[in-house]
C-alpha cells in the first residue's frame, strides 16, 4: 500500500509540476522562435504585450489573493523600463504559513494557467462551435486521466492538440469575431511564458508542495481508503483538465509561429 501511495504522489507531481514546466519550456521556445522571426524587435513584443501582459500580471495577482499573499504594488503594463520589464506584481507573505509558502509555486506558474483560461473564455464568447468541441476534448482527456498517469497520456495530448487545431482553424471564418479572437488570443499566448523571476519564485516552494501531497496521500490512503479513491480520481481528473487547457496556449503559439514563418517565406519568394 505504501508503495502505491508513493507512486500516486509521483503521478501528481508529474501533473502539477513536470507537465507544467514541460509545457512552459515548450511555450518559451515557440515564443522565442516567433520573436526571432520578427527580427527580435522590442516593438512587436510591446505591441502584443499591451494585451498579453495585463493577463500575465493579473494571473499572478489572482493567485496571490488565493494563497493569502499581500500585494504591495501591481503594474499591469509599462513601456520604457530599462530592463525591458513590461509588468510586475510586488507581494509578500508570512513565511510561517505553509499555505502561503506553497502558494509561491502557483503564483509563479500562474500566467500559463491564467492565460490558457482566458483563451478558453475567448473561445466561448467568439467561437461557440469550437468551444463545444474543445470542451468535449478536455472532458474526454480528463476522464482518461482519472485512473492516473499511463502510457496513453502522450497519445491523449496529441489527440487534444490536433482536435483543438481542427476546431479552431479547419473552418476559419472571415467574420469579425474570429479575427478579434485570434488577435487577442495570440497576444495572450505570446505572453504566458514564465519569466526567470516567475521560475525563481516557484522553485523554492516545490519541496513543501511535494511534502504536503505526501502527507495528504498518506493520511487518506492509510486512514480513509474509501475517501482516497475519490480523491485520486478527482485530483487526476483535475490534472488532466489543467494540462489540456494549457495545450490551448501551445496551439496558439504554434499557430503564430507557423503563420509568420509562411508569410516570411512567401515574401522572400516574391522579393528575391
Amino acid at each position: 500500500m505504501l508503495g502505491e501511495i508513493l507512486l500516486n504522489v509521483i503521478v501528481q507531481l508529474v501533473y502539477f509540476v513536470g507537465a507544467v514546466f514541460l509545457i512552459g519550456w515548450l511555450m518559451a521556445k515557440l515564443n522565442q522562435a516567433f520573436y526571432r522571426l520578427t527580427g527580435g524587435g522590442m516593438a512587436v513584443c510591446v505591441a502584443t504585450g499591451a494585451l498579453g501582459t495585463p493577463i500575465h500580471e493579473l494571473s499572478h495577482a489572482a493567485m496571490c489573493l488565493v494563497f493569502g499573499h499581500r500585494i504591495h504594488e501591481i503594474k499591469l503594463f509599462q513601456i520604457g523600463d530599462e530592463d525591458g520589464v513590461l509588468g510586475y506584481v510586488s507581494h509578500s507573505y508570512n513565511k510561517k504559513n505553509i499555505w502561503a509558502v506553497i502558494g509561491n509555486y502557483f503564483i509563479g506558474i500562474a500566467p500559463i494557467i491564467g492565460g490558457s483560461g482566458a483563451i478558453f473564455l475567448l473561445i466561448s464568447w467568439f467561437l461557440p462551435d469550437a468551444y463545444t468541441v474543445i470542451s468535449s476534448l478536455l472532458s474526454d482527456f480528463a476522464s482518461m486521466q482519472s485512473g492516473g498517469f499511463n502510457a496513453e497520456w502522450f497519445e491523449g495530448i496529441g489527440t487534444v492538440c490536433l482536435g483543438m487545431i481542427a476546431a479552431l482553424f479547419s473552418n476559419v471564418s472571415i467574420g469579425l469575431g474570429f479575427w478579434i479572437f485570434y488577435i487577442v488570443a495570440m497576444c495572450i499566448a505570446l505572453h504566458v511564458t514564465l519569466s526567470g523571476a516567475d521560475i525563481k519564485g516557484a522553485l523554492p516552494a516545490l519541496p513543501i508542495l511535494a511534502g504536503a501531497l505526501l502527507v495528504i496521500n498518506l493520511f487518506l490512503g492509510l486512514l480513509l481508503p474509501s475517501a482516497y479513491v475519490g480523491f485520486l480520481a478527482g485530483i487526476n481528473s483535475f490534472g488532466g483538465y489543467l494540462i489540456g487547457l494549457m495545450c490551448l496556449s501551445v496551439v496558439l503559439s504554434l499557430s503564430c509561429f507557423v503563420i509568420l514563418f509562411l508569410v516570411r517565406l512567401v515574401i522572400g519568394f516574391f522579393t528575391r
